[in-house]
């Protein structure tokens, strides 16, 4: 009766090892431990967050300002700045990345960072941007699982949220049916 113990603890040992080797190589080693996913149809808002915590960790009575922000392809190539002129905004402003890089055209699905440059220190955040205009028909759209990432105690971080949508060829189509009836 031992020795079935025994074998049945070598197997599940076996076959838990053999599970990891099939599995060394599933995620790309260049993906981000945590991201939020966007749509290439979506645009991104998102804002700074200073915690009440921030505040008493860091002894600070004043919220710290935002001077600009920019993207960040996965390879550290700066995608996209914006830089405030004049005074630095309030924390409580609301920005938007429409997708597009400096040049004025949308970024490709990928991996990215937005960073807000603030007066206390840099904040980011990692989103991943999946193509939503794959079908012809535009009846298909891949599933985007986020995965969020933790907020720390104590620190700075970044509100992300979908801001507007538009269609993937920028052709729209709409269609009104205006029906009244009136009784005798």
């Amino acid at each position: 009766m031992r020795s079935v113990g025994i074998i049945a603890v070598i197997l599940v040992i076996s076959a838990s090892l053999a599970g990891w080797a099939q599995c060394s190589n599933c995620g790309a080693p260049d993906e981000p431990d945590c991201y939020l996913a966007f749509k290439t149809t979506e645009t991104i808002e998102f804002s700074l967050i200073a915690p009440i915590d921030w505040f008493e960790l860091h002894g600070k009575t004043e919220s710290p300002h935002i001077f600009g922000w920019r993207v960040e392809a996965s390879d550290g190539t700066v995608v996209r700045t914006v830089i405030y002129p004049g005074e630095p905004r309030s924390r409580l402003t609301i920005m938007e990345w429409d997708l597009y890089d400096e040049a004025g055209y949308i970024v490709p699905p990928g991996d990215y960072q937005i960073i807000v440059m603030t007066t206390e220190s840099d904040v980011s955040y990692p989103v991943r941007i999946v193509d939503a205009c794959q079908s012809w028909c535009g009846c298909y759209v891949p599933p985007t699982c986020d995965i969020p990432c933790c907020i720390r105690i104590g620190e700075l971080y970044l509100s992300l949220s979908v801001g507007e949508t538009r269609s993937c060829g920028g052709l729209s189509f709409s269609l009104t049916i205006h029906v009244e009836y009136s009784s005798p």
